[in-house]
């Protein structure tokens, strides 16, 4: 038995092979253990680096915190925002839909990189930036 999509939104069980359960459960404990070394390496960054206070914070505020800070601090926030997106879809059963036009994304992309949210097609149009300057560059024709 494998995950596929229905109406672009739903995965349910079929024989139909997309992913196999094996799989999600492997992806998961990959973004799983990746979430958790990044909200270390990014508690003791912020601490030691920054003198922030940001033990008991959570993800989301991690996150927030760290994308007011240049550098590698703002990368390891943009990955652990990504990465903590990739759950969520899991738990909503969305997982391996792209963000942009909802098409799947291909399972060897999953595998390369579990917190992957866009299919090639909307990675390669630049279709999505999270920096602003950007989104108008690829959306401006002058």
């Amino acid at each position: 038995m494998g995950w596929v999509i229905h109406d672009k939104r739903h995965f349910s069980q079929s024989s139909e092979l997309t992913m196999d359960t094996k799989t999600l459960a492997q992806l998961r404990c990959e973004l799983e253990t990746e979430q958790a070394e990044l909200i270390a390496t990014l508690t003791t960054r912020l601490r030691e680096d920054w003198e922030k206070e940001c033990d008991n914070l959570n993800v989301t505020d991690l996150i927030k915190e760290s994308q007011s800070l240049p550098g590698a601090i703002r990368c390891l926030g943009d990955r652990l925002e990504k990465v903590d997106a990739s759950l969520c879809a899991m738990d909503l059963e969305i997982y391996g839909l792209c963000a942009d036009c909802e098409s799947q994304i291909p399972l060897s992309d999953l595998m390369q990189d579990a917190a992957e949210q866009r299919c090639p097609q909307c990675r390669t149009s630049n279709y999505y930036h999270h920096d602003p300057a950007q989104r108008r560059v690829a959306t401006d024709p002058h």
